[in-house]
This record gives C-alpha cells, sequence and structure tokens, in this order.
C-alpha cells in the first residue's frame, strides 16, 4: 500500500508549512488523475467553510482558519479536487455530491463525506454598539449598528435612541 505525501511527512518528522504540502498533493493527485485543465490551489480566510471548488476558474480554495492540520487539509483538498474531476469527466452533470462525485472520491481512496467536522467559530459576534434614551437615558447593545439617516424610538418611553459608542471584540 502506497503512503500519501502527508503520512511520509509524518513519519519522516519533516515539518512543512500546509500550504506547502497541499501544493505538493496537488501535485500528485493530478498526475495520478489528470484533468483536461490545471487546477490551482488558493488559501483564504473562510470562517467556516473547510474549502471549495471554483469550477468556473477550475481551482480549489482552502480555509486558512479551519484548516489547521495536515490530515484536515489532504480530505479537504481531495473531497474539492473530487468536485473538479467530476465535472472533469461528466461535464457539469457532474457537478454537487451525486453519483460522479463519490466515485471520484472513491477514486482518490477516499469515503465519500459531504460535511466537514472540524472546530470553527461560527457567527462570532465582533463588535458591541451602544445606543441610549435622550428620554430616560436607557442604554443598551446591540450586535450592530442601526441605519443612520433614520430616527429610531426608545420602545420603552418614546425618547429618540442615540448611538454611544462601538467596540470591537
Amino acid at each position: 500500500m502506497q503512503m500519501s505525501l502527508f503520512e511520509e511527512t509524518a513519519k519522516t518528522q519533516v515539518q512543512l508549512p500546509l500550504s506547502e504540502l497541499t501544493e505538493r498533493l496537488l501535485v500528485e493527485l493530478t498526475r495520478s488523475f489528470p484533468l483536461k485543465r490545471r487546477a490551482s490551489l488558493e488559501w483564504r480566510n473562510l470562517r467556516t467553510t473547510a474549502g471549495l471548488a471554483d469550477l468556473k476558474r477550475f481551482r480549489i480554495v482552502l480555509s486558512t482558519l479551519v484548516l489547521v492540520d495536515a490530515e484536515s487539509a489532504e480530505r479537504t483538498l481531495k473531497h474539492e479536487y473530487a468536485h473538479l474531476l467530476a465535472v472533469d469527466r461528466q461535464g457539469l452533470r457532474g457537478r454537487g455530491h451525486g453519483k460522479a462525485w463519490k466515485q471520484a472520491m472513491r477514486d482518490l481512496g477516499e469515503e465519500p463525506s459531504v460535511c466537514h467536522s472540524y472546530d470553527c467559530r461560527r457567527n462570532v459576534s465582533r463588535q458591541v454598539v451602544t445606543y441610549r434614551c435622550a428620554k430616560c437615558e436607557t442604554s443598551f447593545d446591540r450586535r450592530r449598528r442601526l441605519p443612520k439617516g433614520r430616527r429610531f424610538l426608545h420602545s420603552g418611553c418614546g425618547g429618540e435612541v442615540e448611538f454611544v459608542r462601538c467596540e470591537a471584540l
């Protein structure tokens, strides 16, 4: 049984950045399962998505925030490469997680799995906005600013609501 690039790296204790490991794996995948077009790899700060396959640009996008170890990066890269492979083989009928994608996953030696279970931060508030009623001076916090150019009234007393401050978390 042939070892993957990540298993070889783990065995020899060589520490390479995930970007370099995934580039090498993409070359390895392209050599073993050639595509009609050359696929590219891009890293972005995706908060909850581990990766995605951009079928128009024929590229794979991986998350710098969700993928933190070699195993998750390898699994996600193969998942996204399977999307490109399925579309390469079947055309637009190969989109999604249907039969063509599942077969591509099996060809890559992976079990077809749609959702990841990696640790990630979901919809965490990034700010606290404080407002105060001009009439009764009650203060209250919100997660978003109220739209500018409009008047807002306090539901408790009918006084006009004024912006106080915005704090980043």
